[in-house]
């Protein structure tokens, strides 16, 4: 294709930087049935208020049709169980499902979904409007292109149980043909990045000049929705050919799949969005290792971090000899933005494209974030080793001081908590105390299966002065780590009041029930720890000048992968 501006007197060629594969094979829908009559219609409800309350009221209202329809009920959670999603299967001749108002919940409900589709089992999930390209994309994620799925009007978490019943039962109809009818064939897609016209390797571009030529090429990217908003360096094949032979391996190597989507990252792929980020060769095995270790996060919230209607974002942590040789900022305003940080924004602006053309974290699309964040700008830094007094973050976790490593925690929130003067011990008290808790699902209650408990938590960042402190004090990382996980200690009134409502439909786990038996008065009066594993607390030693610490709300536990050197 050839994108004309103006009279050709400047003219150049980039590179397509979306994946040309998904990491996926297809599977066409299971058989339809003839008739519901005397089967078995299970409900997959995914914990999600109202959610349950519009399957059961849509299946009794299938029942009048059908009058020797059995109706079973599954309550799991966001992500199903894989023993519950297996009874469900086996138990049920048809599944409904309704995925409520989240782009990790339609996410995860229709991988469940692709499940039964590809154990025989026909299935139909009810989503609401505005999360249709979310559900067509993830079932091409996960192999079933054409799953069936009906939509309502608005999420249910924000409707009464009246009103969540109300807007359902008029798709019953549409529920019954989808369990019932085999649907048209669907033609087979690629990456399915490009939806308007077919997926072109190059783009061509002219102007009067260079500047309108660049302009030209910004403009038609940005309309394609392969950049984030700000100005793109063209990737040239000349750029792109620099970044991958400074690598040393083949440039259709796959590195790994991105995810959301589970694009293909092949070497070259992955260097064009380096490319368009503007960074150097030398700069992109930070950029693989970053990838790796958000490729790493253990399920649910490796899909649930990137796709929630949650303000949800990786940070990635640089250690080692990479920090200064690549010029990697972790000195002054190491979050900054600026001169000094002009690597660190190259990098995490390279994750942040990867991750937008290769896994398709788009607003919108795998991406249903519903207000944002600046940290899906990613925000890379380093940690000011020769400042600190103490050992390394990688060294904490195993490795050695020579050892170059990112490390990636995707993040709910930051706070800066000001300066705290005084001795050491005035100066920590300080910290635990302004420190706020911003407890998740995963802590309280059920609602995401395979969850530990333990991925809330907290990444302080501590000026080398603040660190220097405490060490001369005698305390240790690990002891400051210890106070702070023993004394940041909430109002249990606070903890409980976002999860009343869960309790009200059992999802709080045992564990917790005595706080919600606590009377408003010992509530307001009593604390409680907020986090019980050490893991939850980490520490990086990052900034310089006055002690003003600064701490990330996490909702995983960190990542850290080795850089592998260039060849």
């Amino acid at each position: 294709m050839t994108i004309e501006a103006g009279v050709d007197q400047a003219a150049f060629e980039v590179v397509n930087p979306t994946a040309d594969k998904l990491d996926s094979a297809e599977t066409s829908l299971a058989p339809r049935l003839d008739t519901l009559d005397g089967k078995v219609l299970g409900l997959l409800s995914n914990s999600k208020p109202n959610a349950e309350i519009a399957l059961q009221a849509v299946a009794e209202k299938i029942k009048e049709t059908y009058p020797d329809l059995k109706i079973r009920l599954y309550p799991g959670s966001i992500r199903f169980e894989p023993g519950l999603l297996r009874r469900a299967i086996e138990e049920s001749d048809a599944l409904i499902g309704a995925t409520a108002d989240c782009g990790a919940c339609t996410s995860w409900l229709i991988h469940d979904g692709a499940q039964a589709e590809k154990a025989g089992v026909p299935q139909v999930t009810i989503v609401a409007r505005g999360f249709e390209r979310d559900t067509d994309t993830s079932a091409k994620v996960f192999g079933v292109p054409g799953l069936q799925y009906v939509v309502v009007p608005r999420v249910f978490t924000a409707l009464t149980p009246e009103q969540a019943t109300e807007q359902t039962l008029p798709v019953a109809d549409d529920i019954i043909k989808a369990l019932t009818r085999t649907p048209a064939a669907i033609p087979a897609d690629t990456a399915g990045q490009e939806d308007d016209e077919e997926r072109q390797e190059t783009y061509t571009f002219h102007g009067q000049d260079p500047v309108a030529a660049v302009e030209a090429f910004n403009e038609f990217y940005l309309q394609k929705d392969f950049g984030d908003g700000l100005p793109l360096h063209p990737p040239t094949r000349a750029k792109v050919e620099a970044i991958i032979e400074a690598q040393g391996l083949p440039r259709d190597e796959l590195v790994l799949t991105i995810p959301p989507l589970h694009g293909h990252g092949t070497l070259e792929r992955i260097a064009v969005n380096a490319a368009m980020a503007g960074c150097r060769p030398e700069e992109l095995p930070v950029v693989i290792a970053a990838l790796k270790a958000i490729h790493a996060c253990p399920p649910p919230m490796n899909l649930s971090v990137l796709m929630s209607t949650g303000a949800f974002a990786p940070v990635i942590l640089v250690n080692g000899p990479l920090v200064k040789k690549l010029g990697i900022n972790s000195g002054r305003s190491p979050l900054g933005p600026g001169l000094n940080n002009r690597v660190n924004i190259r990098i995490g602006r390279a994750v942040a494209l990867t991750l937008r053309n290769l896994g398709a974290w788009i607003p919108g699309r795998m991406d249903l974030d519903t207000i944002g964040t600046v940290r899906k700008n990613i925000q890379v830094f380093g940690e000011n080793e020769d400042e600190s007094p103490w050992e390394p973050y990688q060294v904490g976790k195993g490795l050695r001081p020579d050892d170059s490593t990112v490390t990636v925690v995707h993040t709910v929130g930051e706070w800066d908590l000001g300066s705290n003067h005084g001795p050491a011990d005035r100066r920590i008290r300080s910290i635990a105390a302004r420190t706020p808790t911003l407890t998740q699902v995963g802590f309280m209650t059920s609602t995401l299966a395979g969850l530990e408990g333990n991925e809330d938590g907290l990444f302080y960042l501590l000026p080398p002065e603040t660190a220097r402190k405490f060490a001369d004090a005698g305390l240790s990382k690990d002891a400051v780590k210890r106070f702070l996980l023993h004394n940041i200690r909430p109002r249990i009134w606070d903890v409980v009041a976002p999860f009343i409502d869960f309790r009200e439909r059992g999802l709080v786990r045992p564990e917790w029930e005595w706080m919600f038996q606590l009377t408003p008065e010992e509530q307001r009066t009593q604390t409680i720890q907020a986090f019980n594993d050490p893991a939850a607390i980490n520490i990086a030693v990052a900034g310089h000048g006055t002690p003003k610490e600064f701490v990330f709300g996490t909702m995983t536990t960190p990542i850290t992968v080795k850089i592998a050197p260039l060849a």
